[in-house]
């Protein structure tokens, strides 16, 4: 895990840390689909991660798996962005991004189901990793040679 960041603009970070995002992204919701259609007896395809037009209501594995997958995109925010103002930022980026896969393997959207989940994912996504990222930016910074409780050494 990096460490501190200074707060210049660096693209090669940024762009990096959106493809890796959108890797986990897609990573997970691909194994969790497999897992739950493999246990419901129900084949596995393309139209399931994009919902395509053709199904006029999500099934319980494609809403499960999206829900699910809020929280394994929950931890890669926490493991690989580490900071929780910019959970928003590329929480919506992921979608985003989805949308415009969506939009070229099956055309515009036009299922609420479709925007409901996207939304609702986007939100849990989001205060999740917040919530970690937020968990981690309020540890304790250790400072060498302060007094520590543990042991009785002072500033030289």
């Amino acid at each position: 895990m990096a460490g501190f960041r200074s707060y210049a603009w660096d693209p090669l970070l940024i762009i990096s840390q959106m493809i890796a995002m959108q890797s986990i992204f897609y990573f997970g919701l691909g194994t969790i689909m497999y897992v739950l259609a493999f246990f419901h007896f129900e084949e596995i395809s393309l139209d399931r991660i994009f919902i395509s037009k053709r199904s006029e209501m999500l099934d319980t594995v494609t809403l499960f798996a999206y829900v699910s997958n809020c929280a394994v995109t929950a931890v890669g925010l926490w493991y690989v962005v580490q900071r929780s103002k910019q959970c928003l930022d590329f929480t919506v980026t992921i979608h985003f991004w989805h949308f415009i896969l969506t939009f070229c393997y099956v055309g515009f959207p036009t299922l609420a189901s479709w925007w409901g989940l996207t939304l609702v994912s986007c939100i849990i996504t989001t205060f999740v990793g917040e919530y970690l990222c937020r968990y981690t930016e309020l540890e304790e910074i250790p400072i060498v040679g302060t007094r520590n409780s543990n042991n009785n050494t002072s500033i030289p």
